[in-house]
């Protein structure tokens, strides 16, 4: 009962106070607006959003369900087997007759898309992209390359160069017969070696150049080490093999010769080479890493290209023998070639001393002038009949050497008062006169 009392005293209470607060606001016109959001009428406080009217919203964006991380890792076009080069409006397209075939992981993706930037001004060379993401030599039982390499090569019946990059996905153990091996241990690098020679010769097979690309630097100096690693074990057995070893670390270094995510592209431009996961390239650095076999490649297409013909069915389009011999550069069907003239066993005959006699050309209305008759010259070196009169003739035809002067650096006689007696009579006071001074010292 007492505690009902009091709640009712407190009820009536807080009903007193707050009539004399009305009544007192009533009166003083003073409100207290420091919290607004607490006393204010619910109709009367301030929104801190604002909804728009359902006539002005928008519809919602659906989500992409690939998430952003794979957008960088793939090439920006579509797989679609080999590439042409787009013919201009108004002109006869241009299908290529060379092919590159590219093989490996995701980085040869790259470099298949680098390669086609670098011969877009070349429309008979077409790059085939044959990579396969994830994969690698390490994990046979996910893609087995030395096996696949034949089949793919039986497939395409147009492969004039071939291309292969892999080894980013190999850092990993290897497993024969249920037995791991650990990445870089001897047993480990027996089994590794055994791969790599298989997929090189499955790839000379073919009887084509075959270029093996090294791996660029990974983020992270661990990864950076097994990937030298690596190197050094296709640059032997590429050595081993036959096979075109093709080193592209120093691209993606800095100064330091540690990895680098920005460095000059293949125009010497600062650029973004590399993402930001530190495996995969950006648009600038897959130009950059084709740069490095753009640069044998067009060496040894020299003699071995087809030009192509516009607007001709590639079945009409005639193809060099796929051989390891450089093939001679056919010629274009439109051009036709004056044979070459033989050349002579012997050149004009000059005469060794003299000028030769210049003939004088036609004045119209008076005949031409008789060639003139060549007087019989002797043997090479032999002096000439005439004798040439003069000083001048006899230092340089008749090869005579002049008197030194007296006093003349080439005056080598001894003892100087012969220099007296070797002046004739006619000579001037001042040369006697010098003669004669050594004397009287």
């Amino acid at each position: 009962m007492r505690r009902f009392g009091h709640v009712l005293a407190l009820l009536i209470l807080t009903v007193a106070c707050a009539a004399v607060g009305g009544s007192s606001r009533a009166q003083t016109g003073y409100a207290d607006d420091r919290f607004p959001h607490l006393f204010a009428p619910r109709d009367q406080r301030p929104r801190l959003f604002t909804i728009p009217p359902q006539s002005t919203r928008q519809a919602p964006v659906a989500r992409t369900t690939q998430p952003a991380a794979t957008e960088i890792t793939r090439p920006p076009r579509e797989r679609t087997g080999p590439s042409a080069t787009a013919a201009a409006p108004g002109t006869a397209e241009v299908a290529p007759t060379t092919f590159v075939l590219v093989l490996g992981d995701n980085l040869a993706e790259w470099l298949a898309f680098g390669i086609e930037r670098a011969f877009e001004d070349v429309p008979e060379i077409g790059v085939t992209d044959k990579s396969r993401l994830s994969s690698g030599l390490v994990r046979s039982e996910f893609y087995d390359w030395a096996k696949v390499i034949p089949e793919v090569l039986a497939q395409e019946t147009k492969v004039d160069f071939i291309v292969m990059m892999i080894g980013s996905n190999d850092r990993q153990a290897l497993r024969v017969d249920r037995e791991a091996f650990e990445p870089r241990s001897e047993r480990w690098r027996e089994i590794y070696v055994q791969r790599v020679d298989a997929a090189m010769l499955a790839l000379k097979a073919r009887g084509v150049p075959v270029y093996w690309v090294g791996m660029p630097p990974l983020r992270g100096q661990r990864a950076s080490a097994d990937m030298a690693y690596l190197n050094d074990v296709y640059k032997e057995r590429a050595a081993r093999n036959g096979v075109t070893y093709v080193d592209v670390w120093n691209g993606f270094v800095d100064e330091q010769g540690q990895y680098s995510q920005f460095g000059p592209d293949f125009a010497g431009q600062i650029r973004r080479l590399r993402t930001a996961d530190g495996v995969h390239f950006t648009s600038a650095g897959a130009r950059k890493l084709a740069l490095f076999v753009e640069q044998d490649l067009r060496r040894d297409l020299v003699g071995r290209i087809t030009p192509a013909i516009p607007g001709a069915p590639a079945a009409d389009r005639p193809r060099p023998p796929e051989t390891g011999l450089p093939q001679p550069e056919a010629a274009l069907p439109s051009l036709e070639l004056e044979p070459p003239r033989p050349r002579p066993l012997m050149g004009p005959i000059l005469p060794l001393a003299g000028n030769p006699t210049i003939p004088r050309p036609a004045v119209a209305g008076n005949p031409p002038p008789a060639p003139p008759v060549a007087a019989p010259r002797g043997l090479a070196g032999e002096r000439p009949s005439i004798s040439a009169q003069g000083a001048a003739a006899a230092v340089l035809v008749r090869g005579e050497e002049p008197p030194p002067a007296p006093g003349r650096v080439d005056d080598f006689r001894w003892p100087r008062g012969s220099i007296a007696s070797s002046v004739p009579e006619n000579a001037t006071g001042q040369a006697a006169a010098t003669a004669s001074g050594p004397q009287t010292r």
